[in-house]
């Protein structure tokens, strides 16, 4: 069976957008004092605000917009999934909407807010061009993976953990079925291209640009000096075996635990799950981004 991805999609929606949804930052003072301009940008342009049952948990004075809980998003620009918060706050927001087709815009109200396409100081003018509908809209893959337990999706990374008491991991791994190597190491990480830049870069592993197709796995804490990151092509799959005799790794998708991978068991990985939609301006790329975000001045 192929978990293989499609093409890379580039929307210009070009039609002013009708309905949004607003989520915030898990820590409600860090939007709360913005959140009142925002909904004034919003009234200008006649858009109506949904918010989940959450949103209006953390912010009361929410309550009087329409509920979100039961909303299906629709593609095509009108709908649109407005995010006050940071990288950590974007990526949920892309998880939740994958497969809706609704792109996500991202307000940085985090540390480094490389998904965000508006800063703080650009809140009012950033806001208005995009819901006058001047923004592109990208297509992003997300991973899905196969083990005994079903399947997993994540849109920034899958990750292998040594689990419980157990010091270190034995991971043995190969792509369409040919193994490749066993690496004793404290866990591995399986990320997409929008997933590069977080646990991924930590680990030492490479940034891809947006618009490449293709997933990476890299190592943490390899105890073979011979051990590198690998790019693996978006046709193609991962299967990842427990090999120690004893001890679990714990398999986490997104940063959130979702179970335990036994001695003996594989999880296969591939580029296969629901597309995700990520609003840019066209002038704020990725490597400007980059530069921006990472590089020196």
């Amino acid at each position: 069976m192929s978990l293989g991805a499609r093409d890379p999609i580039v929307q210009v929606p070009g039609r002013p957008v009708r309905r949004v949804l607003l989520l915030t930052h898990r820590a409600p003072e860090a939007t709360r004092g913005s959140i009142p301009s925002v909904l004034d940008i919003l009234a200008d342009h006649g858009v109506e605000v949904l918010v989940p049952q959450r949103e209006i948990e953390k912010h009361p004075f929410l309550a009087g917009s329409a509920s979100a809980d039961g909303a299906e998003l629709r593609a095509g620009g009108e709908d649109l999934i407005l995010v006050l918060g940071g990288d950590g706050s974007i990526l949920r927001a892309l998880a939740r909407e994958a497969g809706s087709g609704a792109p996500v815009l991202g307000v940085n109200y985090g540390r480094v807010g490389f998904l965000a396409s508006i800063e703080q100081a650009d809140l009012e003018h950033g806001l208005r061009r995009a819901l006058a509908g001047d923004y592109e809209v990208l297509g992003l893959p997300s991973l899905r993976a196969e083990w005994g337990e079903g399947e997993i999706t994540a849109v920034n990374d899958l990750a292998l953990l040594r689990g419980g008491e157990s010091r270190i991991a034995d991971l043995s791994y190969s792509v369409d079925w040919e193994r490749v190597a066993t690496v004793r190491c404290d866990g591995v990480i399986c990320s997409t291209p929008v997933g590069s830049t977080a646990y991924n870069l930590a680990a030492g592993g490479p940034t891809v640009s947006w618009r490449a197709r293709c997933f990476v796995i890299s190592f943490i804490a390899a105890h073979h000096l011979d051990t590198r990151p690998l790019i693996i092509a978006p046709e193609e799959t991962l299967t990842v075996t427990n090999a120690a005799v004893v001890g679990d790794c714990d398999v986490l998708a997104d940063g959130v635990r979702i179970g335990a991978l036994h001695p003996g068991r594989s999880i296969s990985v591939g580029l296969g799950g629901a597309e995700v939609h990520l609003a840019i301006f066209p002038e704020a790329s990725f490597f400007r981004r980059y530069r921006e975000k990472f590089g020196r001045p």
